[in-house]
Order: C-alpha cells, then structure tokens, then sequence
C-alpha cells in the first residue's frame, strides 16, 4: 500500500495520537484518573546590571527555557524573572510575572511565603546593594527554610546583590582581595578550553567545547557495610555523574568558610547554626598557558566551581553558590549572537551531537540545583508524587506478583524483596542514582535512624577510616523490603479503593501511610536477617 494511501485512511489515528499528546501535556488527569499533579515550586530569578532574561547574548532566556521546558513528572517550577532596574527582558517562554525595579521591601514583590527559592545572577560591582532591610527579610527567609542560589563573576562583579547576603557572602569571592579571581594576570580563573580554532581564543567560551570539573566524591564505607561512591546530588543525573560545565577565560571562586561562629550583623541570627560547614562539591581546573587571544598565559591550578550548604539539617534553607553566572548565560550555552549559525560559535553547544551532549549534562545541572534547593515540604511532595508514580502509573506490583490483589499479610519475604528490587530497578531508570537512594535513605530514616547515620554517604562528618572493615553487608535488601512494603500499603489504602480526585490526597497522607507499611517491611528484613547470620555465625 502506499504511503499516501496508508496515512489518508489512517488521518483518524494521527489526530488521535496528536490529541493524546495534547491532553498529556496540558490535562493528563483526563487520560489518567490517578494522575497527581507535579509539586509547584516557585523561583524567583533575579539580576541587576547589564544582566537580563532575554534573548543576547548576556541574557538567561536559555536557563529559563530549560527550566520551564525540563518536563519532569515530580517537579513543576513557577518562575518570576525580575531586575532590580528595568532591563528584566523576556526569555520568550512563559513565566508567572516579570518584574522590574524588584525590591525585597515591597510587599507585592516579595514575602517570607511567596517563594521557595530565590536565584541571584549579580553583575553590579557597587559596594552598596541591597539595603539593610532587604538583606533582614532575605535572612529571615532562608532561616525559614527557603532556598538560595547565588552567583557573580571575576573581582567585584555581583558583589551589590550577593556580596553581603548571610551565609552567601563567605561561599564565593566577592571581591579580587585574594588576587585569585582578576581578569588579565597569570592567576585568573581561566576555563577556556581550545575548541577549532587554532591557538587559545577569548571566543572559545562559545563553542561546543566544553571544561571538565571534578566532582567530590562521597563514601558510604563506614561499619561493615558495602562501599557505594557518588557525587553531589546536584551532580548527580541519569546520564551519570555530571562532569562538564561552560568555560570562560576569567571565573569567580567558591571557597569553603574557615570560620563558623558569630551571628549575622544585620539580624543577629546564628550564621551557621549547629556548624554546618558548605562545602565545594566540584572543582575547575585552570589549564597552563590560556591567554585567550590577549592576557598573560596561565599557570596550571584548580579552584572551587560550585560550593552547597545543606541548610536543612539546622531546619533552615540550602544553599549553592557557582563561580561565574557565564554558567548560565547565552553567549557560553548557544553561541555569539553576531556569529553566524554556520559557525559553531554561532550555535555554541547546539552545533554537534557531542555538544548537544555536553548540554544535556548542563541542563541536569540546572535542574538538579532547583531540586535540591526546595524546601523541606517540596521534597515531601516530590516523594509521595515518586512513590504514587512507582504503585500506579508503573504497575510494580501486578509486575511482580501472580495475585496483585495479594495482601500484606500473605506477602512472603522474597517476595517482598522482589517488590522492591523491581520497584529500585525502575526508580533508577527514571532519576538519577542519587535521586534513588535518597528516596531509599529517607524511607528508612524515621525507622532506623542509627543505620541512616551508617549507609549516607553525603553525611557532612563523615571521615575514612584508618583501617577499615571489611563490607560483610549490603544493606540494599532492607532498602528493597521497605520500600516494598510502602508500596503495598499504599496499594491497599488508596489504589484498591474508587479514589475520586487523587489529588485531593495530601503529600504528608501519603507518606505517612507509606512510612507506615516500610516500616513493617523493615521488620520483616530485620527478622530475616537475624535467622541468616545465626546460620551464617553456625560455620565452623
């Protein structure tokens, strides 16, 4: 039959298909009576200066799409974009609001409760920014659980909006005191990688050639259990660790405090309550030799790309700093407006299938940094929305089970792990293998808190031990059995039932009920395991 022929008679089920993809996108609740819907998160964008959210090539409007466009089933960001004078431009994708001339002491552009994260890209070198009372709410709203992103550029820039900001002040250089962050000497931060062209150009941060970085690495070899090693959740994707970030021949620093105590000047809060120390979670590393085109030729060093404090374990807000905001920007994501598409400085990582690659690397970056910034009650949302997904959307249990309609109580202890391990196996499909232990480590945490202490490998205090155990264990089947428990209950309080509107369910409903069903399966491992090692103790 010809081509023709076959798509005219079947034009039915084109626009059926189309239609389909239509209702997925805009109301999935109508293919999917189960559907939850994704967990809002609200971001507030703001820069100053020469900096905007449009379309040049100093502009943000590429983070921004990628951001609105990521299409994640857990998360869905709502963006506000905002200058503090009247260049916010526009990103040509939809956002909440766009407001110039911001001010964190007006009451219609912000408040304690109307974000969840705020993102500073600052380029205003002025040694005064926001005022005293901008910078007290903007500490009262991360000592209330909100997240920050900060970031400037070489010397001063960006030191207005994030140089005297709590805790963000002493995670990054604000200013060139060290000498470490000028922009001509032999001791810059020089990123840039030599990409087509011949010798070292200033206009190689254009290209699809990315930097390397050197991701921390983080142990779960403590005790006598199996050693699992990975990156920063921030730097973790499913494409593996993250490992590429855009260059740029004169970067910012991010450093590690060296002094925790005192209190803030401005509201006389702890600064770093309970000593939690930030850390730098990857490195760049300055090639010898760069002059990019002009300045004086580098010597070889590395230094602090990216530097995040878990605020959450003193009950207050995260926070990530980066070196430059020349990570975010178009001129080093798509290319030099001026350059022709023919040349790949025109297209920057958009101009070959490698580049497309080192991009997709990036845009888990962003993605994961947004994550990971949200409050304490977004990541609750994101896990009952990951665990409903696991029970109703990939049928884990009719996967497994002969009779899906099988009740706890007749659920064997195999069969139980099978559950979970499927349900693990899935999970790490769908998010990265960071992703999936956190959801495993949190499901245990409020049942073992003292095995949490021993298997987290992103633990701030953790040190490696002179002579470490031999890992006898793999603690992964307990966290197969709880989480395959959860699942269960969860099956048998809301899926087995004609539910209504399933979003009406509230997150903390859902995972209260499945706290309580991993904790029976914690139970039933723990007793397993008890009778393997008297067996196991039994061998002479």
């Amino acid at each position: 039959m010809p081509a023709q022929i076959f798509f005219s008679e079947n034009e039915h089920l084109s626009k059926a298909i189309k239609e389909r993809t239509n209702l997925l996108k805009l109301s999935p609740e109508k293919l999917y009576p189960w559907w939850r819907r994704p967990c809002k998160v609200r971001l507030l964008l703001l820069t100053d200066g020469t900096l905007n959210f449009g379309l040049g090539d100093f502009g943000l409007s590429t983070f921004v799409s990628i951001l609105s466009n990521d299409g994640r089933s857990y998360v869905d960001f709502e963006i506000t974009i905002a200058h503090r004078g009247l260049a916010v431009g526009n990103p040509g994708v939809p956002v909440s609001r766009s407001i110039p001339n911001f001010r964190f002491t007006d009451g219609s552009h912000f408040s304690d409760t109307m974000y969840d994260q705020v993102w500073l890209f600052g380029f205003d070198a002025s040694p005064v920014g926001l005022s005293d009372a901008e910078l007290v709410l903007l500490s009262t709203f991360m000592n209330n659980g909100g997240g920050v992103f900060a970031t400037g550029d070489h010397g001063e820039l960006g030191r207005a909006l994030g140089g005297s900001v709590s805790r963000v002040r002493k995670m990054r250089l604000w200013t060139n005191a060290s000498g470490n962050v000028g922009m001509q000497d032999p001791n810059r931060n020089d990123t840039n990688r030599i990409g087509h062209d011949s010798g070292s150009q200033f206009d190689d941060q254009s290209d699809d050639v990315p930097q390397e970085i050197q991701p921390r690495l983080y142990s779960s070899s403590l005790g006598g259990f199996l050693r699992e090693t990975y990156p920063h959740p921030i730097l973790c994707s499913p494409l593996g660790r993250i490992k590429v970030l855009p260059d740029h021949p004169h970067e910012g620093q991010c450093v590690e405090p060296t002094d925790l105590t005192g209190n803030y000047e401005k509201d006389g809060t702890p600064e770093f309550p309970m000593g939690i120390t930030p850390e730098i979670i990857a490195y760049s590393t300055v090639l010898a030799g760069n002059t990019a085109g002009t300045k004086l030729a580098t010597q070889a060093q590395t230094f602090g790309a990216i530097c995040a404090y878990d605020g959450h374990k003193a009950n207050i807000g995260r926070i990530v700093t980066d070196s430059t905001w020349h990570h975010f920007v178009n001129i080093n994501l798509i290319g030099e407006a001026s350059e022709p598409d023919t040349n790949v400085k025109g297209l920057g990582f958009m101009a070959s299938a490698t580049g497309q690659q080192h991009l997709a690397q990036i845009k888990h970056y962003y993605i994961n940094t947004a994550v990971w910034l949200s409050r304490t009650t977004n990541h609750t949302c994101f896990r009952s929305r990951l665990l409903w997904q696991l029970v109703v959307e990939h049928r884990i249990l009719e996967a497994t089970m002969d009779n899906p309609a099988l009740r706890f109580e007749r659920i064997t202890p195999s069969l139980l792990y099978s559950i979970g391990t499927h349900a693990t196996d899935v999970l790490g499909k769908k998010a990265s293998q960071c992703r999936r232990l956190i959801l495993l480590i949190d499901i245990v945490r409020p049942i073992l808190p003292e095995f949490v202490q021993l298997i987290d490998p992103w633990l701030n205090n953790r040190k490696q031990e002179p002579n470490p155990p031999i890992p006898w264990f793999d603690f992964n089947p307990l966290l197969a059995m709880a989480l395959g428990g959860g699942l269960l209950t969860l099956r048998d309080k809301f899926v087995n039932n004609n539910l209504d509107d399933p979003n009406r369910i509230e997150a903390k409903e859902i995972m209260a009920v499945f706290q309580e069903g991993a904790k029976r399966g914690v139970e039933v491992a723990l007793k397993e395991l008890n009778t393997d090692l008297r067996k196991f103790s039994s061998i002479r």
